[in-house]
């Protein structure tokens, strides 16, 4: 997150915080700090949320937000083993 914020990539910052926020949410849901497993449990389904996603706009036909979620996609994978 630092690093991205160093090299202005507000993109892949906007990422970071919206899957910390997915993991605090889940944190705060089961009452427990998540253990490494858990965590790649809510980042996978981030990314599983973005491939649907992009099928709803494959069919409006929106190139750009198609664009993005594979951007997003992206970079949550990069935080993936």
């Amino acid at each position: 997150m630092k690093t991205a914020m160093a090299n202005k990539e507000e993109e892949k910052l906007a990422v970071i915080k919206m899957a910390r926020a997915a993991i605090k949410n889940e944190e705060i849901e089961k009452r427990k700090d998540l253990e490494d497993g858990e965590v790649i449990e809510v980042l996978s389904r981030e990314i599983k949320e973005r491939r649907a996603e992009i099928e709803e706009y494959k069919k409006a036909g929106d190139k750009e937000m198609i664009e993005k979620l594979n951007r997003e996609i992206e970079i949550l994978t990069a935080y993936l083993p």
